[in-house]
């Protein structure tokens, strides 16, 4: 097993991966917005400013537990926002 932490900077046009490229084993993952004014939006692929799962309000941060092969994206409002990401548990790629 292993912790991954990284800053991921996001735009507003494009959905920016978060979880491990391909297929993973299950993990749990935590995004915090870091940013001043920038609003983050989490979902599928195709998730946009207003089409989301989840609004991450500045300073607000969010975990899940995802289960295998599952992805998650975000978005911002404003380009070049950065969030914080932190993955725990990534037991192998498969």
């Amino acid at each position: 097993m292993s912790t991954e932490h990284s800053l991921v900077t996001l735009n507003d046009t494009t959905a920016t991966l978060l979880t491990p490229r391909g297929v993973h084993s299950g993990m749990d993952i935590t995004i915090q917005n870091v940013n001043e004014s920038a609003i983050i939006y989490l979902g599928g692929e195709g998730v946009t400013s207003t089409n989301y799962g989840y609004r991450l309000a500045v300073g607000s941060a969010w975990s899940v537990e995802l289960p295998p092969k599952y992805a998650l994206y975000a978005i911002s409002d404003i380009n070049g926002a950065e969030a914080a990401v932190l993955k725990l548990g990534l037991e192998n790629r498969l």
